[in-house]
Parts: structure tokens; sequence; C-alpha cells
């Protein structure tokens, strides 16, 4: 496998996403900062990224299309226009990676010459400490080493799987957004323990070990979710509010994701 150690990486776009791509890399793979360029439009946003991560930034693309690795973390409403400013600047081939929602990898692959190797990827913020779950699908120009690179990166996120296009806006709704659904949850339970006397410390190693070992139940047992917390006599939790208030929330998130992309390609 190819290590990120040893090529340039550009990551267009440094806000939330960005950011957190450029602290993964930094932080969790040994890529060096100077081996980073990042180009960002927003000038506070340019001049965090520079201070906290000491990378090379700029504002014109093109700069940062340069590298081996591009990463497209801007809103769905650019991409278009990062890649028409582009067009010059990819004759070396470089994996391009969108981590931009709701872009087709057909309209990403229309907007680049034909053996430019582009995969679209759907993270999620767990992703920060390699621990995502990351829907993606591979566009039909990689070569072996192509694909060596693109898994090298993905595999400092976390976990990947494959699925189908056309899943991917539900998979936003289900795992990109998904960790706002159960953050709240944490936060509340973490609340209680410090309130009631525990350390930081404490209350959150009692939240998100049971957390995991919640999760670890689900995957491993046949039961449902609805048939498992019969395994708990005290349950003073109003489980319909809250399956509601999550059904809810995840449907609109997908139909949000859908909206977006008809806007993006112009489909109806």
């Amino acid at each position: 496998m190819v290590e990120l150690t040893r090529i340039q990486i550009g990551v267009i776009g440094a806000g939330a996403i960005g950011g957190a791509v450029i602290d993964r890399l930094v932080t969790g793979t040994g890529v060096r900062p100077e081996n980073i360029i990042a180009c960002e439009i927003d000038d506070a946003k340019r001049e965090s990224a520079a201070q906290r991560f000491h990378v090379r930034i700029t504002t014109d693309p093109c700069d940062a299309f340069d590298a081996a690795l591009i990463v497209l973390a801007v809103p769905p409403p650019a991409i278009s226009n990062v890649l028409e400013a582009v067009q010059g600047r990819l004759a070396h081939y470089p994996v391009i990676v969108s981590f931009a929602a709701a872009v087709p990898l057909s309209f990403l692959e229309s907007a680049v010459p034909d053996d430019v190797p582009v995969l679209r990827v759907n993270p999620n913020s767990p992703s920060l400490v390699g621990a995502g779950y990351n829907p993606v699908i591979y566009g039909s120009s990689f070569s072996d080493d192509a694909r060596s690179l693109a898994d090298a990166f993905l595999s400092a996120l976390g976990t990947s799987i494959g699925v189908p296009d056309e899943q991917m806006n539900l998979y936003t709704a289900l795992t990109a957004v998904g960790p706002t659904y159960f953050l709240p949850v944490l936060d509340a339970l973490i609340t209680v323990g410090i309130e009631g006397g525990l350390t930081r410390e404490a209350a959150v190693a009692a939240a998100v070990e049971t957390a995991r070992g919640t999760a670890a139940l689900v995957e491993n047992r046949t039961e449902t979710p609805e048939e498992l917390k019969l395994y708990t006599g005290l349950r003073p939790l109003k489980d319909e509010e809250v399956r509601y208030l999550v059904k809810e929330a995840a449907v609109d998130a997908f139909g949000r994701m859908t909206d977006v992309q008809k806007k993006v390609t112009g489909s109806s």
C-alpha cells in the first residue's frame, strides 16, 4: 500500500470537513504539514488551518491540484466551479477524493478528463480519530497504483464500504449525520454523571462504554433493538418519542440530500 507520508496532498476547502481531514492526516498518519496544501477562500478558515496545523495555504485551487491526492471538501454547489478552474492541472492524473455530499460520481467524472481517477466518499466525524464508517464508490479510471493510494487514505479515516452511488444520500442520513443522533444522548448521560459527583473522565467512560457495549449487543444478537431493551428492567426513557425524533431527523436529512443533488445536477 502507498505510504501517505511520501506524497503531496491537496485539500480544497478547509472548513469543518476539510479541517477534520487535515487534522487526521497530521495527527494520525504522520503526514508532515509541509506536504499538505489547503485551499480556502474564507480568510478566517484559511488562517485557522495555517495556525492550527502549519500546512501550506492558498486561495487558488490550482496550487493544490499539483498534488498526487486531492480531497474536495467544499460545499456541493462549489464543486463545478472548482473542477472547471483546474481543468489544465490534471495531466499528472491525481487521485481525486470527493467529500461533497449529494454530488454523484457520474457528475464528478463528467467534469474531469477520462483517465483521472475519482472516488466519492461519504465521511462521518469519527473519521477524525480513525473510527469512521465511510461509504465509498470508486470511479472507472483507477489503476492499481491509484487504487492503492486511495485505499491508504481511506484506511486512515476508518472503515470503508463499497455502496451503489444511488444509495449515497441515504447513507448520508444514516452515517454522516448519524453521530448527531447519538451525541446529545451521550452529552446528557455525561452531564448527569458529573452533576451526580463523578469526575468528567469517569462520566465519559461510563457513557461511552455503555454505548459501545449496546452497539455490540445489537450487532451480535438476533433480537431487534426493541426486543433487546427488555433485558433491562428499569426503562424510564420515553422510547416512542425518542424513536420518532431520530427517525424524523434521518428522513429529513435524506430528503435534504436528495433536494441538494437535484439542484447540483439540474435533475428533476
